[in-house]
């Protein structure tokens, strides 16, 4: 599959939350960026409602009070993003699990990237935190921005991506590049490799120094590190710490 080599079109979830508002402060920051379509997304989940025999009735009317509601929230919030960054925004509601809605979505519009926060309140809860986080990430073909916590970001000064190995880095490159050139970022290479394989370590670290020139990438912007590890969450984890970095890139 050929990766798309710029942002021209951003899909937003929002639960209305405080921490969803997080994600909308990055997406916007983004959307002026890289001069994109901003389309925001909310999602009314349809699971079963069990209720009392004497009150089935209330059910009935329980998802389009639903409907209702989230449209009229997100009417209001295109509203306020339009008047305050002086932009148009594209609203949508669909029904459905989170992540299949979302991917969905995606697909139809044809979004350069998913922007969403980690952590969210009510319904939409299990999307945030829980395996329907994973399964969006791991099903889409699309490039998933998840914005941690409270945690306000703007720019992308420094990016992490960490990679097994150097063979196939300019595919992986594709999406970072635009990101780059647009944010005047320092990429931070980081290689690594299980203890337990075998390799030449010397090949593996000449491969990582090449890369910076045949990427394109000003030498002032771009460094590499290579680290053998046991556990590779904990060694991106640390380095990120390390180097203060705004975005890790993961595939």
């Amino acid at each position: 599959m050929k990766h798309k080599t710029s942002i021209k079109k951003i899909l937003l979830p929002t639960d209305f939350s405080d921490l969803a508002g997080n994600a909308l402060y990055t997406a916007i920051a983004v959307s002026k960026r890289h001069n994109a379509e901003l389309h925001i997304l909310h999602v009314v989940e349809n699971r079963l409602l069990v209720a009392p025999p004497d009150a089935a009735l209330a059910t009935i009317y329980v998802v389009p009070e639903m409907e209702d509601k989230g449209m009229e929230n997100l009417k209001k919030l295109a509203k306020k993003v339009e008047q305050k960054h002086n932009m148009v925004i594209k609203t949508h509601l669909e029904f459905g699990e989170p992540a299949d809605a979302i991917r969905d979505k995606a697909i139809a519009l044809d979004a350069d990237i998913i922007i969403t926060g980690t952590h969210g309140a009510s319904g939409f809860r299990e999307f945030f935190i829980g395996s329907t986080a994973y399964s969006l990430i791991k099903n889409t073909t699309i490039p998933v921005l998840t914005i941690p916590g409270k945690k306000k970001v703007k720019e992308f000064s420094k990016i992490l991506f960490p990679i097994r190995a150097a063979k196939g880095i300019m595919e992986k490159y594709d999406f970072i590049k635009p990101v780059i050139e647009k944010n005047n970022s320092e990429l931070i290479i980081l290689g690594l490799s299980l203890s337990s394989e075998i390799f030449n370590i010397q090949d593996r670290k000449s491969e990582l120094l090449q890369l910076g020139s045949s990427l394109g990438i000003n030498s002032t912007r771009f460094r590499s590190e290579f680290q053998v590890c046991k556990n590779y969450a904990k060694n991106v984890l640390m380095a990120a710490k390390k180097n203060k970095v705004d975005l890790i890139v993961i595939n």
